[in-house]
Formats: C-alpha cells, structure tokens, sequence
C-alpha cells in the first residue's frame, strides 16, 4: 500500500535566519532584490557566543550596541521572559556629545524652542542644566559608548534614499530612536554621579561598585598600596592577610596590638597602611549585611529588569589589575545566578584584548582569561553567551576566535592576518572578500561611508554580506 507523505509548499517551509521568533533582528541582506531581514537562530542548550571584527570608525561598537538592544526586544517583547545583559563599557566619547549638541542647536533653529523643548524635552533640560549650573558644566559631556538610556536622535538625519521619497535609515530597518533601562555601575567615581547619570540619558541609573575586602589578594594589595614585604609590618599584614584570612583592617589592627610583641614604628607603619586600605572608597570593611550600600559589593547590583554597564570608562578609577578581577567576581557570581534563576546571561566585551591581553599574555595567572576560559567551556550548560569585540584577530588566542558560534566583521579589517585566519575559521571563508587596504583616497573615502555594513557568518557555516541593525539608542 502506498503512504503519501505531505510536502509543504517552498514559502510555508520557516528559514531561521528570516523568522523573527527563531532569535534577535540582526540587519538585512545586501546584493539580493529583497534585502530580506535577517535574524540569528538562538540555540537551546548551546553557547550562542558571537565574536565581532573591525576597524575602528566602521561601526563594530554600534553594532554590539544594536545587538545589545536586539537581544533585550527579542527577550521581552517576542519570548516574554527574563534576560540579564552585561556590557563592559572601555570609553566615553566627548565627540558623541557634540554631535548631540549640534542635533539639537538645529532642531532650535528649524522648529523654535517651544516645539523643540516640547519634542526633546530631556534634551532641553541637558543643555539648559549646563547653562544654569555652571559647576556642572566642566563635568557634562561625556557619554559613554553605551548611553542606552538615551534614544540616538542623532540617526534620524541619516537617510538610505531620498527618491522618490527620504527613507530614513530607522524607518528601512522598521526600528524609531528609543532608550532602553540601564543601570551603570562605577568605581571609584572620577566625577559626580549626577553629572554621569546626565550624560547616559533619563533611563539611566547610576549606582557606586564595590569589591569586598575578602576577595583581594594579599599580592595585589601589597602592589597596590606599595608595601615592602621585607619590612616587619608587612609580614604581619601578609600573615593576618594570607593565613589568617582576616580581612577587616580595625580587626587585624587590634589583634596585632593583642598578641604581636611589636615596636611602635611598626605598628604606626602598619596603622598608617591600614587606615589608606580603610579610606579606599573601591573596598567593602568587615563582615557583609544585608542592609546599607557600604556594605553592598557590585555584583549584588546585576539585575535583569535593566541593561547592566559596568563602566570601565575614565568614570571609574582603576587599574588594569583590578578589573580583570571585577571580570572573574562577576563569573563566580554568574555561575550561581544561572544555576539558581535559570536566566539566559548575555556578556558584551568590547575591545575584548584589553581585559584578556594578547595571545602571549593571556596567561592561567591573567583573572579576566581564567574567566573567559571558563565562560567559553561552561556557557553552554549555564546558558551564559558571550558577544566579544576586537580590531585584530591576530593578536588574540585561537580558542577565542574558534571557540565563536558565530562570526562578524564590520566595514573592513585592520590587518592582512586576519583574513587569513577567517578562511581558516570560516567554512566558507574562501569566498571572503573583504577589504583591507585603500588604492585611492577616493576608495578610501567611498568605504568609510559603508559605516555598518559587513559580512556576518552562521554557525562560521555560511556567510552573508548585510546591512547591520542600527542602535537605537546613544
């Protein structure tokens, strides 16, 4: 007896990449008649890590941003369901403020301040703030690659076609100016936190990290603060410090006075190193509670009602020591969030280099790659994805660069090496054409304005050239 099996028709037959249930919206195809919208297919089960290449001032960090806000629409508008998003922020940018600047001088001239206040109100406020408050002004201005809590009017101005009639690059990709909630953690803040939350927009909240005292090492602290361990108090410090694990200064200060027979010098030297520890605005003293933000270290801040910044920007004062270690706090306190809440994590790393160092130096002893490493295996199990951002390829680990579900390069590459690493990387990565050097002034001119354009790769399977998702947001 014959079966008939039933065949659906080609267009009922869903491709992931064009289904915007299967993932976040990622841009539209380039060199077809369609320009079809594009969508990356969310892995369940799977680590969905994307590793993004490209030139600076080709759109690599707005990119990461428009994916960033991609993500959370995906997330709560299309799933209806938690996600945490943490983005490492390296830079503000003053350039950033004056192009917002001008937006706003010209939405003055062309409509009057009345209609102009009334349709940026925040705006009108920002600038007037500056006028009225002379204080402030010395410290505005500067926000950051990842001012999400503030809608990127800026782009309203950037048109796809004028004929037959202007479509603007927000309208092509369905998309309008919009600020996303965003909660910015700073260390050690370097300007009034005020004037930060002013900068990042009205969505923006802005709130003081701190690392707990238990969780730095003897080492950093002695590099730290410049404590010769060849002196009498700095082997006391380094016994209460490394064997003991006592870490609260006013503790170890009084169990010295206790049982150590000691001079006095000493103990005015190891006082005098105390009372800097006690003063660092950076550590958390004594024992945690549950109550009062002193006693509140930043991982207690992550939240999935908003996007999380920890801005590594000049906002924040720290040495590159202590933020790699702020990488490896946050994957510990990751590893029991995922385990516990069973939320989807999204990491955003930027200039991913800074943190991890070069491919010499990414060392067992380097906290920030301990962490990646970890991230790399363990994302899968845990749910916790990885976005990381560089300009070479060549410069970074291998396991990085294969460890990536996906593959993106934005506008054009730095280096020769890396398309040769792609090609290697890639399946399909022969057909790569990608440029890399300039012929002409000309050409150089004509490519700067493909700004947002690139190739992104699936599964590192197949490769498509693509307009990439404007942000939104600043």
């Amino acid at each position: 007896m014959a079966v008939s099996i039933k065949v659906a028709p080609q267009e009922e037959i869903e491709v992931p990449y064009f289904n915007p249930r299967s993932g976040p919206y990622l841009g539209r195809l380039m060199n077809t008649n369609k320009k079809e919208k594009l969508y990356i297919p969310l892995k369940v089960g799977e680590a969905n890590h994307i590793f993004m290449l490209g030139r600076t001032g080709y759109g690599k960090t707005s990119t990461m941003k428009a994916l960033a806000e991609a993500i959370w629409i995906y997330y709560h508008e299309v799933l209806h369901k938690e996600v945490m998003i943490i983005i490492f922020e390296r830079k503000y940018d003053y350039s950033k403020y004056q192009r917002l600047k001008q937006f706003w001088q010209r939405r003055v001239q062309e409509m009057g301040i009345a209609e102009a206040r009334k349709r940026h109100p925040f705006l009108a406020q920002y600038f007037e703030i500056q006028e009225k408050h002379p204080q402030l002004k010395h410290m505005l201005g500067f926000p950051g690659d990842f001012a999400m809590g503030l809608p990127n009017y800026i782009l309203m101005d950037t048109y796809i076609s004028k004929k037959p009639y202007p479509v603007d690059i927000f309208t092509w990709h369905g998309l309008k100016p919009r600020s996303y909630p965003t909660r910015r953690i700073v260390f050690r803040p370097t300007r009034n936190i005020y004037a930060i939350k002013l900068d990042n927009g009205p969505d923006t909240e802005v709130v003081e990290g701190k690392i707990h005292l238990k969780d730095i090492s003897f080492e950093m602290l002695a590099k730290k603060f410049d404590i010769p361990q060849g002196t009498a108090y700095g082997r006391i410090l380094r016994k209460y410090w490394k064997v003991y694990k006592i870490h609260d200064p006013d503790e170890i200060l009084r169990l010295v006075q206790a049982q150590e027979p000691i001079r006095e010098s000493t103990l005015e030297s190891l006082r005098s190193i105390l009372d800097e520890i006690k003063a660092d605005p950076l550590y958390l003293k004594g024992k945690l509670t549950k109550t009062g933000q002193e006693h509140k270290p930043f991982t207690e801040y992550l939240t999935t009602d908003k996007i999380n910044v920890i801005d590594f920007s000049d906002n924040s004062d720290l040495d590159l020591e202590e933020q790699r270690l702020i990488v490896y706090l946050l994957w510990k306190k990751l590893k029991v969030i995922a385990g516990k809440k069973r939320v989807d994590i999204w990491i955003f790393f930027d200039e991913i280099q800074d943190l991890t160092g070069t491919a010499g130096e990414a060392s067992r002893h380097n906290l920030a790659w301990l962490a990646m490493e970890e991230l790399y295996r363990k994302g899968r199990s845990l749910s916790v994805n990885v976005v990381a951002g560089t300009q070479y390829l060549y410069k970074l680990p291998m396991s990085l660069i294969m460890g990536a579900t996906h593959i993106a390069v934005i506008g054009a590459l730095a280096s020769p090496k890396d398309l040769d690493i792609l090609r290697v990387a890639i399946m399909d990565g022969d057909k790569l054409n990608i440029p890399i050097e300039h012929d002409s002034f000309e050409e150089f001119v004509k490519r700067k304005k493909k700004k947002g354009r690139g190739w992104f790769s699936f599964d590192r399977e197949f490769t498509v050239k693509m307009y990439f998702r404007p942000n939104q947001s600043f």
